[in-house]
């Protein structure tokens, strides 16, 4: 019987250690195969939107050459102004279809709801952030709040992020300090520089900090203390001028 008990609880204290050995190496394992995946994402943003604005220029450069196109048309062939414009706007909008057909294939490379790129300098972090903050938002990387205003807006632009899991986007933003920057670039290119303000810690129920200014201003919420997130970290931010 003694033996029999012995080895239970053996066994019970092996179970245990394992347990607690998966939990310890949890976080590091999320962080790990995440960042490995953030690499290929943000190789992707950058081909997308450098892809994006290309297609842009040449868009906006042909729409600026077509008046020229079709005053030679009717400076040539003055009878047949109306026939000759007709032929060419036609080619013209062939061309462009076939021109702004290359994003849709190359916007599959980025994970679908994409929609901002989050670069903290003084922390080395950079991040691909997603709408919504939702469990599966944020496991992909830092999510926006949908509420509150998009980046450059007016108001009070709201994102979220892991501070020990899914690789930590937000892990050392307790490290800012006033006049540190926070750039947010988006989809068409446009780029936001906020300067930090302040930080303070409330409970996780506490949304009395996040006020709509009237000027375009940030924050940055995640958890705290690391590994225990019994309150909330909050970086505020301003739009530098």
């Amino acid at each position: 019987m003694r033996r029999i008990k012995n080895k239970t609880l053996r066994y019970l204290g092996i179970a245990l250690i394992a347990i607690g050995i998966v939990i310890i190496a949890y976080p590091f394992y999320t962080n790990f195969v995440m960042k490995r995946k953030e690499t290929d994402i943000m190789n992707s943003w950058e081909n997308q939107v450098s892809f994006d604005t290309t297609v842009q220029a040449t868009s906006q450069a042909t729409t600026n050459e077509t008046p020229t196109g079709n005053d030679t048309q009717a400076t040539d062939q003055p009878g047949n102004t109306s026939q000759p414009q007709t032929t060419q706007s036609g080619d013209q909008s062939q061309s462009s279809g076939t021109t702004t057909g290359g994003p849709i294939d190359l916007s599959t490379q980025v994970i679908p709801g994409a929609t901002f790129k989050i670069t903290i300098p003084k922390i080395n972090s950079s991040w691909v952030g997603y709408e919504g903050t939702n469990i599966p938002s944020l496991k992909r990387g830092p999510g926006h709040y949908i509420v509150t205003p998009k980046p450059g807006e007016l108001g009070t632009c709201v994102i979220a992020g892991h501070r020990t899991t899914y690789g930590a986007p937000f892990n050392r933003v307790d490290q800012l300090l006033n006049g540190d920057q926070i750039i947010i670039e988006t989809m068409d290119g446009k780029q936001f520089t906020y300067l930090v303000t302040g930080q303070m810690e409330v409970l996780p129920n506490d949304l009395s900090a996040l006020k709509q200014t009237e000027y375009a201003s940030l924050i940055l919420t995640t958890c705290t203390p690391k590994f225990y997130a019994t309150r909330r970290l909050l970086i505020f931010a301003k739009l530098a001028e």
